[in-house]
């Protein structure tokens, strides 16, 4: 166990530098700047409208964090010490404080256009599981690109999945099961329900989609 630690910390500074900044800063400033919209242009928008800004933000980022586990020389890293699930868990960790401060800041900022009376009607856990789950989407969909093919560079093809499939299913769902809803809904509590639902199964479908592939036993040489 110590030596797989050491092994981990060892891996925390090259992870770091692998990671796609570029991309991940490129859909957190889109999605910051969606959210400054407001503030920007001394807009007083309804709470519905303001939500649906920090829904199209929270999409920015997760179509960010699509490219999480691109790794062009993966081919060649997964084979050291460490099971891949750590190594995917490294890579997550490595970018989730910046995404939590750019959450934050998108909040702060969408918040700063509200006046007081919007506040209340603008609830920020809920919102939150929303983003959470979006950006979970993405992880599980990338886990699942790296577990069933050859693809080193997943990102893009992850990106518009997720994209795609937050709007067809919102399209798709009969009304009992929207996910999309209005702060003023009354339903706006059973959709915050499905999506911590959707949030555990996307979280267990990457932790399925972690593990290395197992060689068929006909594959296996003499």
């Amino acid at each position: 166990m110590r030596r797989r630690l050491l092994v981990v910390a060892a891996l925390v500074r090259p992870t770091v530098r692998s990671l796609p900044w570029t991309l991940f800063a490129a859909g957190w400033g889109l999605g910051l700047a969606i959210a400054a919209v407001p503030v920007l242009f001394s807009m007083d928008l309804p709470a519905e409208v303001l939500v649906n800004l920090v829904r199209v933000a929270a999409l920015c980022g997760a179509v960010g964090m699509g490219f999480v586990l691109d790794d062009p020389a993966r081919h060649t890293t997964g084979v050291p010490p460490v099971p891949r699930p750590l190594r995917q868990a490294l890579r997550a960790a490595a970018v989730l404080p910046a995404a939590a401060a750019w959450w934050a800041a998108v909040l702060a900022v969408l918040w700063a256009g509200a006046d007081p009376e919007q506040w209340a009607a603008l609830p920020s856990g809920a919102v939150t599981v929303e983003a959470g789950a979006l950006s979970a989407l993405a992880l599980a969909l990338a886990a699942g690109s790296v577990r069933f093919s050859a693809i080193r560079v997943a990102g893009p093809a992850v990106a518009g999945a997720v994209l795609v499939l937050p709007i067809t299913a919102g399209a798709l769902l009969p009304p009992r099961f929207a996910l999309f809803v209005p702060p003023s809904d009354p339903r706006w509590d059973d959709a915050h329900m499905l999506w911590a639902a959707v949030l555990a199964t996307v979280l267990a479908v990457w932790l399925l989609c972690a593990p290395e592939p197992r060689r068929r036993f006909g594959s296996m040489r003499p």
